[in-house]
């Protein structure tokens, strides 16, 4: 259990944060800045509560919606403060707040509701959880979104759920989705392979497994990790006929689906969070496009040969599966994390935040990127 840290009393909230503030689509550097005089949102509803944040991370949602890729279905009104994964200390609650009091060190993923990249957050009590008490504020913010995608695609998405045997194979084990779901498969005693390209073999190593690129090595060891180099091999060839369990697709682009098609067992699924569309770019084209794309490869899971199970999965917040992650995985140390870089907006003010989405869309980072908001 995370201990709670000194009490905070109402009277002591200030009026005033700094935040970030998106005023508009485009490049960071265009339409991020930092805004020093914004209202603390101190007003609460029943079941929200309000957070001072002490670190935050960057998903590549933020940057494609600070981009605009996904203004046909998101607009928010600007200036908009960005933002969803959290670590931090509730400092009130609502009426209705039974779960959560004031002093608890939490994390959590505001969502939709987005607000991260500030001094205070408002969120529900629902999204968020006690976080790990063997994990710092930066470790936390590094965690939720990607982690909880990755956990509802082994989980809860996938019917039976990964378990001991289960064989799964993960598009884009150097994303942070990728590096998590391979650790917590790994964790269950799952079979696991995956793609990432030579540059990051060592960033798999760094997560204790032993690298093997030849599928004749294979063993019982559960250190073991068979990884192909996408820039050299295509997996479907390399692993045709193997009857896998599961395909969880990290990376996006329709050559994901098809290369897993020849490797899934019969009634064998394939989970997707990016689809066709690796730049997730929602266009009027997308909209009459994707529909029909989605509902051949439905009726094909149903009535091809191989009865493949084709899913799109999007996260739904869940304060029961944070917790669970916290006990089961990283309070037990059977999942680590991996930091690139700690961007500093004390120290860098808004370069630090053009920074972070600079990095971020660039794919070259090799860990989380995270937002250093206050010294814990």
């Amino acid at each position: 259990m995370v201990e709670s840290t000194t009490t905070t009393s109402k009277d002591d909230i200030p009026s005033l944060m700094t935040a970030a503030h998106q005023n508009g689509y485009g490049e960071a550097g265009d339409v991020l800045t930092l805004a020093y005089e914004v209202p603390v949102p101190r007003q609460l509803s029943s079941n929200q509560i309000l957070v001072r944040v002490y670190a935050a991370s960057i998903n590549p949602i933020d940057w494609k919606l600070l981009n605009g890729n996904l203004s046909l279905i998101i607009r928010p009104s600007f200036p908009h403060i960005p933002g969803k994964d959290v670590a931090g200390v509730v400092i009130n609650v609502g009426s209705s707040v039974k779960r959560l009091k004031i002093g608890d060190q939490v994390y959590g993923n505001v969502h939709n509701d987005e607000g991260a990249y500030a001094e205070y957050v408002r969120g529900k009590e629902s999204q968020f959880a006690l976080k790990p008490n063997n994990l710092t504020m930066i470790e936390a913010a590094a965690i939720p979104l990607a982690c909880e995608t990755s956990y509802q695609a082994l989980f809860t998405k996938t019917s039976p759920s990964v378990g001991p045997k289960s064989k799964v194979f993960i598009c884009g084990g150097a994303s942070a989705t990728g590096w998590f779901a391979i650790q917590m498969a790994k964790a269950v005693g799952a079979h696991v392979a995956t793609t990432c390209s030579q540059r990051n073999f060592s960033l798999m190593e760094k997560l204790g497994y032993k690298i093997i690129q030849d599928t004749n090595e294979i063993n019982d060891d559960p250190q073991q990790l068979l990884v192909i180099d996408y820039n050299n091999k295509d997996f479907g060839e390399v692993l045709q006929g193997q009857n896998y369990d599961l395909v969880y697709d990290c990376v996006g682009g329709e050559q994901q689906w098809l290369a897993a098609r020849r490797i899934l067992k019969r009634g064998g699924q394939f989970i997707t969070i990016a689809g066709d569309d690796p730049e997730a770019s929602i266009s009027l084209n997308t909209v009459f496009t994707l529909g029909p794309r989605l509902l051949s490869r439905k009726l094909g899971s149903v009535f091809g040969s191989s009865h493949h199970s084709y899913m799109f999965h999007m996260i739904s917040t869940s304060y029961s599966e944070l917790d669970h992650m916290r006990t089961a995985y990283f309070e037990t140390g059977k999942v680590k994390l991996l930091i690139d870089t700690v961007f500093d907006w004390q120290k860098d003010g808004v370069q630090a935040l053009h920074k972070l989405y600079e990095k971020s869309k660039s794919g070259k980072a090799q860990g989380k990127l995270i937002l250093k908001i206050a010294d814990e």
